[in-house]
């Protein structure tokens, strides 16, 4: 009997051993395994937060990154001087910080041959103005002052109910063409108003009804976040009774007037062939 119970004590102490030995290596692995996870990598383009303008774009230094009015078709129209003040961004190695989508990006060929990185179809800059000696330094990280600038330059946010535009136009009744800044939505469709809606503004829900609906649909999106240079204040609704089925449906307003698109425009981004139709609607100017 005590021969076995001798024994018995070594060979419970070795299995627990095993057993510890076991654990440790295990505990061991997993702690390799962890260590082997790649880190997440660091946005290269992401979303910061100002109390002014809102969500915008930066990039992995936190510099601001800025969108021209006068790029609805798409391509860089800073050449020249203006290149030197606001300087394109271009990242090549794109890497989405949260809040952001990889397929709203791309990238274009400037007519000088540079690459240039886009956002949903917006060639991106940066803001570089001159300092006291002439020379063009780019603003600091954090820093907004390029939002604004001209009433033609604005911080990129992803969120925009409505931006403004500024290309030339032609007046489809007087066949002139001319420069102007104009409402478009965050498809970069444009936006008209109605010369009746400001002569007879207490029918505005009936003035433009049957065939002329049909021909300019009503812009119904609720605004909500704008470029610095609209104010909310200037935008509100009326509601129209011609919804489906009898029943009734919003439209957006610009200080004080409807706003509409136009169907030859085939909901297409820098098309704008509905200006001066009838020498009374227009697009929609600040």
């Amino acid at each position: 009997m005590l021969g076995q119970s001798s024994y018995a004590r070594p060979t419970r102490l070795v299995a627990w051993c095993a057993a510890l030995l076991a654990s440790v290596a295990l505990g061991l692995g997993s702690c390799h395994k962890s260590d082997d996870t790649p880190p997440t990598p660091t946005p290269t383009i992401q979303l910061a937060s100002d109390a002014v303008v809102g969500p915008h774009l930066v990039d992995a230094a936190g510099n601001t990154v800025y969108y021209f009015s006068r790029d609805l078709s798409g391509t860089n129209n800073c050449t020249g001087g203006c290149a030197s003040v606001w300087p394109i961004y271009y990242e090549p190695n794109l890497i989405v910080g949260d809040g952001l989508k990889a397929s709203d990006f791309a990238t274009i060929t400037t007519s000088g041959g540079q690459p240039q990185t886009t956002y949903k179809g917006w060639p991106m800059y940066y803001y570089a103005p001159a300092d006291a000696s002439g020379q063009f330094v780019r603003e600091k990280p954090g820093q907004v002052t390029g939002d604004k600038v001209g009433n033609v330059w604005f911080t990129m946010r992803p969120d925009y109910s409505l931006l403004l535009a500024f290309t030339n136009v032609t007046n489809k009744t007087t066949n002139v063409t001319s420069s102007k800044s104009f409402l478009i939505d965050n498809q970069g469709r444009t936006l008209y108003t109605f010369g009746k809606d400001k002569t007879s503004p207490a029918t505005q829900s009936t003035n433009c009804t049957g065939g002329c609906i049909a021909t300019w649909p009503v812009y119904a999106d609720a605004i909500t976040n704008l470029p610095s240079a609209l104010k909310a204040s200037d935008f509100s609704t009326i509601t129209r009774s011609d919804g489906a089925n009898g029943t009734t449906r919003p439209q957006a307003t610009y200080k004080g007037l409807p706003l509409y698109y136009y169907t030859p425009d085939n909901a297409t981004r820098n098309v704008v062939e509905g200006d001066g139709i009838g020498n009374i609607w227009s697009v929609a100017t600040p």
